[in-house]
């Protein structure tokens, strides 16, 4: 979905332009002064929510905007690890890539920054460790888990000996681990692990939290991959009622959970049922995230065989070519 750029980042765009336009990059000091004042420009953008697929066309322009200037950063040995305000925009900006459906992009983007800040700051210090957790989530998002595993790996011990079992950080880092075991079809490890973590998530953060919510949609996807399919569909139905209250029913964390609803409910039979959940999620997902979007995608692929199960091959036929009338 193609909507307005934020105003803000529209002007800090024709700024970073102008400082380049307007120095010659040719000299090595003057290209210095250039990065600085440029990086220095972008970490001033509003915080906008990366969640939100309201905010992408703005992160699109911003991530164009970033990924420029870090070569011009790296080439002019100017640190992108300061000031503390440039690294939470590149947080951010990994975060934006995981949800837009752009994990390629994103795993290279979060390599050449986990490495300058490893580099920089220490494999220990925090916004090092976001930076290794958005790599581990770009390459999980890719397919990858074979390589994001060591990653979140690594990230739990580090954050277990610097805060401790329960700290949000750590519980966060927890249900990364989980999520990949999943994944990896590990489901008896996963389920292991993420049992744990939801109910240390619960103690610790409270039922709503969302990264309890994380840790609930990890265990139930643990046990839908050990055949557990109705206690997986109480727990998807008990996290979609959890994102509802928080965030709405057309939060793209609403539908995701309603999807996993339609998935437990086809994989018990009950293929009605799942037909008429995706046939509601599917305009959903259109208007949220656009047509193109792994999320669209898989809902259509699910109406249709939801449609096939029930034995409606014409309709099942026309999913892919819109949305049938229902």
């Amino acid at each position: 979905m193609t909507r307005p750029v934020d105003p803000a980042v529209e002007q800090a765009h024709t700024d970073v332009l102008d400082l380049f336009l307007s120095n010659p990059a040719a000299d090595p000091i003057g290209l210095g002064a250039v990065c600085r004042a440029a990086r220095d420009r972008l970490a001033l953008l509003p915080a906008l929510d990366p969640h939100d697929p309201r905010t992408w066309s703005s992160y699109a322009l911003i991530t164009r905007d970033v990924q420029t200037l870090l070569g011009y950063l790296r080439e002019a040995g100017v640190p992108s690890s300061e000031p503390e305000r440039f690294r939470s925009l590149l947080i951010r900006v990994l975060h934006y890539l995981y949800e837009a459906d752009r994990a390629a992009p994103g795993v290279l983007l979060a390599e050449m920054v986990h490495g300058d800040w490893e580099a920089r700051l220490g494999e220990s210090h925090a916004d090092t460790l976001k930076a290794a957790e958005r790599l581990g989530a770009c390459l999980h998002a890719g397919g990858d888990s074979e390589r994001s595993r060591p990653l979140f790996e690594r990230i739990l011990v580090l954050r277990t000996r610097m805060f401790g079992s329960t700290d949000p950080s750590t519980l966060l880092a927890s249900c990364n681990l989980g999520a990949c075991l999943n994944q990896l079809q590990d489901y008896e490890a996963a389920s292991e692990l993420n049992r744990v973590t939801a109910r240390l998530c619960e103690q610790r953060l409270g039922k709503d939290d969302g990264t309890t919510v994380l840790a609930t949609g990890n265990l139930a996807g643990s046990l839908f991959g050990l055949g557990e399919y109705r206690k997986a569909l109480a727990l998807y139905r008990d996290i979609h009622r959890r994102h509802l209250r928080a965030s709405g029913a057309d939060s793209l964390a609403a539908l995701r959970a309603e999807a996993d609803v339609s998935i437990a409910l086809h994989k018990l039979g009950d293929h009605e049922a799942a037909r008429a959940v995706n046939a509601d999620l599917l305009p959903k997902f259109e208007r949220a995230v656009g047509k193109d979007h792994a999320a669209t995608e898989r809902t259509r692929s699910r109406l249709e065989m939801n449609l096939r199960a029930l034995g409606r091959k014409e309709e099942a036929d026309e999913v892919h070519g819109g949305i049938p009338n229902f």
